[in-house]
């Protein structure tokens, strides 16, 4: 039998705890250089963060990529970098951020759904607008379904995709619980109005009535549903539909006016159609429609009825553009039984009265400024619908930009 010596006895225990005390002090140096390279990331983000609040985005993008490349797994500061790129407008490098984040397998269906989402918006800035729709399809349930369904709307109608974006549009109401109806009863407009052109009146005649299902007496679809009787030589039912938005939409009657004059003329009915846009100026002579009507009235009834239809107006709305109406319809009964000294007092004051007046802007978008000499379903500033006063503005020019 082997005996032990009774040193060995005391000094195994002495061993051991000298193992102990090393495995703890190793345990210690470690914490001590995780802490460190804590703090050593912590400062790194604060130093990022405080050099975009000084504007110093490249040096913060800078700071913040080695901050991912020590530390893989910080999958909101991925987000933060992709979305940094994106904004600065280097879509390429957004795209790697999020295409890693979407093919990572250990993501939690949120954050997948996120990086789809945030692949669909750069694949959208970069014009690849087939990813960018494959991407945001991607996007399941929850959170981000809104607004992925929102960046889809917004990609088929820059590619006039409108049967897709009333599908869109019908989700997000389901999803967001307000209405889309008005961008609904546009979309089948456009549809509409492009089969109007292609003279396929069957769709065109379908996506009219679909327009005013979505929302009742709407002022394009009912413009469009008297164009659609004039293609089928119907004026009268052309009227018809007509005469609602002279009741009720006054405002836009200087966008069908001509044709309104048109299908009252195929029925030897022009003194009347003349007579309800004569009365509609005393609401309406701000806008296009006294152009309309001077013209149409010279013709029917004379150049001293137009005269004395604009001085009735100079009265109770006076514009530069009425001033400019007068004096055109001044100089041409003028030019029939005038003096050469009062034709060319009248075509300097038109002269000048012309110049002024086509330098004044005319529509506005009601939410983000933009001016334009024409009316505009769809801002082509701010892509809202229905934006636009259909009253022409003169005077003070508007902030904003314009074309």
């Amino acid at each position: 039998m082997i005996q032990i010596a009774t040193s060995w006895l005391l000094i195994l225990p002495i061993l051991f705890g000298i193992g102990w005390l090393a495995s703890r002090w190793d345990l210690r140096l470690e914490n001590r250089m995780d802490e460190r390279e804590r703090m050593r990331q912590q400062r790194s983000t604060f130093k990022g963060l405080s050099l975009l609040l000084n504007e110093q985005p490249d040096q913060a993008i800078e700071t913040l990529v080695k901050i991912a490349q020590l530390d893989p797994e910080t999958i909101e500061l991925h987000f933060s970098l992709g979305s940094l790129f994106r904004r600065r407008g280097e879509t390429e490098r957004a795209i790697r951020v999020h295409q890693h984040l979407a093919n990572r397998d250990d993501l939690k269906p949120r954050d997948r759904d996120h990086a789809a989402y945030e692949l669909g918006r750069d694949f959208l800035r970069a014009g690849l607008l087939d990813r960018a729709e494959a991407s945001l399809n991607r996007v399941g349930e929850g959170k981000f379904s809104a607004p992925a369904k929102e960046s889809l709307l917004e990609m088929y109608q820059i590619e006039r995709e409108w049967h897709k974006a009333i599908v869109a549009a019908s989700e997000l109401e389901s999803l967001q619980g307000k209405p889309h109806r008005v961008e609904i009863a546009q979309f089948y407009c456009e549809i509409g109005q492009e089969a109007l052109r292609r003279k396929d009146l069957s769709e065109a005649e379908q996506t009219i009535a679909l327009a005013l299902q979505a929302v009742p007496n709407h002022a394009r679809g009912l413009i469009l549903r008297g164009d659609y009787f004039m293609a089928l030589e119907r004026p009268a039912q052309a009227i018809e539909a007509w005469s609602v938005i002279a009741a009720n939409h006054p405002a836009y009657m200087h966008l069908l006016a001509d044709r309104w004059m048109a299908a009252h003329s195929s029925l030897d009915k022009a003194e009347q159609g003349l007579s309800v846009l004569d009365a509609l100026l005393k609401t309406q002579a701000s806008g296009e429609l006294l152009d309309i009507v001077q013209k149409h009235m010279t013709q029917i009834r004379g150049a001293k009825a137009a005269e004395a239809m604009l001085v009735d107006v100079m009265q109770y709305a006076p514009s530069l553009s009425a001033l400019s109406k007068l004096a055109e319809t001044r100089l041409m009964l003028a030019e029939s039984n005038g003096t050469p000294e009062r034709i060319s007092d009248l075509v300097a004051t038109l002269s000048l009265l012309k110049q002024r007046t086509t330098s004044l802007a005319r529509y506005t978008c009601g939410n983000c400024g933009f001016r334009a000499r024409r009316f505009y379903w769809q801002c082509p500033g701010c892509n809202h619908w229905e934006a636009y006063s259909p009253r022409r503005n003169e005077g003070a020019v508007p902030s904003g930009p314009s074309m």
